[in-house]
């Protein structure tokens, strides 16, 4: 069973996702993914990413510290046997997230202008 390729870790609003490529074959893969912070120094179980058949994870509720490094490794299973892991480079959200701009909404007000302003989605 071939291994995932091509990790890339996402995260922009502090919404977090490891993405990966598979080789399309006739059988469903599934994937399992795990996640190690550096103050745990060993890999655990992303438990919404265990036999999973998408190509992502949603790991934003992973990661505790943003200024710590977090690697991450999935693996795939097809039927009875399972693949090699594949691993990320060291991932630091404080380092990589990407904030969007805010949300402006404008109103009027008999004479005046209302500006409110909402953190990004």
């Amino acid at each position: 069973v071939p291994s995932p390729t091509q990790l890339a870790i996402t995260a922009e609003n502090f919404k977090t996702f490891l993405h990966w490529q598979y080789p399309a074959i006739s059988e469903t893969a599934y994937f399992t993914v795990e996640i190690k912070p550096y103050n745990l120094g060993t890999y655990k179980t992303v438990l919404s990413c265990v036999n999973i058949s998408t190509l992502f994870c949603d790991i934003s509720g992973e990661i505790e510290d943003p200024f710590s490094s977090h690697w991450l490794r999935v693996k795939a299973a097809v039927e009875s046997e399972q693949s090699e892991y594949a691993e990320s480079s060291e991932f630091i959200l404080q380092q990589h997230v990407k904030i969007g701009p805010p949300v402006l909404h404008l109103s009027r007000h008999s004479d005046k202008i209302v500006v409110d302003i909402y953190q990004p989605p």
